[in-house]
């Protein structure tokens, strides 16, 4: 006798204002499963995607995610961007940072406050040699009145090749844009010798000091920057642009299955303590017996005798 048919399940993406949970999930990977219910999904949505999408981000030293149109303040979006878009809040910056670029970002010849900052680069000659010296430390810069009026000095304090040294910093000082892409601002200053009288041989400290998040995350670098990053990255670059791509389009199927539900696996099992229901075309009937077949009382047994 067939057997009564599963009851109907509560479909938790239903029991929660969709819109509200198709926000959530677009805005954050995961969050429109949590605000259904649905802890470990979201939980697995949250940090697969984000922790992929953020991987990615850092392989690349922060040149990744990024809207670079053939005109810098063009609203057109990219393929390359339009993939990233699907991670979420996350990416959004870099639908204004580029603006930020065309209203007075210009490189620093002259500091009008005093900057303190970790540096890290190499010691070279003003033609831009390396003179084999990695400096690692912390650069601090102010204004300071000269005869012929106010100039940016500093010191460097740190370690050359892993051994202390103390620099005395002044003239061709040069910091880059505050707004640029990476995590990294350029810095160069000339080396100077005590009581400011000049070298014998002219060096220049040349590296980075750390830029701010709000300052570098999402902003299109230029064609010379991003060549610089491929070039040292090599293929880690391509891989992390690849990470937020696929971060991006994983977020897409998320937010599908947060509207939608899974597209198997919910409903359609067997309910606990029924059977499942045979269909009568699909019963198995008992074979009849054969025709021609002699009655059991008359099949002869072979018997031995003994003589």
């Amino acid at each position: 006798m067939p057997t009564a048919s599963p009851p109907e399940r509560n479909k938790p993406w239903e029991q929660r204002n969709v819109v509200v949970a198709f926000v959530l999930a677009v805005l954050v990977p995961g969050l429109g499963h949590l605000f259904q219910g649905r802890t470990l999904k979201g939980l697995i949505y949250l940090f697969g995607i984000l922790g992929l999408y953020l991987w990615g981000v850092k392989m690349g030293e922060g040149i990744v995610v990024y809207n670079l149109p053939e005109k810098v303040g063009a609203k057109r979006i990219t393929l390359h961007y339009a993939a990233q878009l699907g991670a979420g809040v996350v990416s959004y910056p870099a639908l204004w940072q580029n603006r930020r670029l065309l209203k007075g970002n210009e490189v620093v010849r002259k500091l009008e406050q005093p900057l303190s900052a970790k540096f890290s680069g190499e010691l070279r000659r003003s033609d831009r040699d390396s003179l084999g010296g990695k400096l690692e430390g912390v650069v601090q810069f102010k204004l300071e009145k000269m005869e012929y009026g106010t100039e940016t000095t500093g010191v460097f304090t740190g370690t050359l090749d892993g051994k202390p040294v103390k620099l005395p910093l002044a003239g061709n000082f040069a910091l880059d844009p505050p707004v640029g892409a990476g995590f990294k601002r350029g810095l160069r200053c000339s080396v100077i010798g005590e009581n400011d009288e000049p070298l014998p041989e002219s060096r220049m400290i040349v590296g980075s000091i750390p830029r701010s998040l709000l300052d570098s995350y999402g902003v299109a670098p230029d064609q010379n920057q991003l060549q610089e990053v491929t070039g040292r990255l090599g293929k880690i670059h391509e891989l992390a642009l690849v990470f937020t791509w696929i971060a991006g389009l994983l977020n897409v199927l998320a937010i599908w299955d947060c509207v939608q539900g899974p597209a198997y696996g919910f409903g359609d099992e067997v309910a606990t303590g029924t059977k499942p229901e045979i269909k009568p075309e699909e019963k198995l009937e008992t074979p009849k017996p054969l025709a021609d077949a002699p009655p059991a009382d008359k099949i002869l047994t072979p018997t031995s005798t003994l003589g």
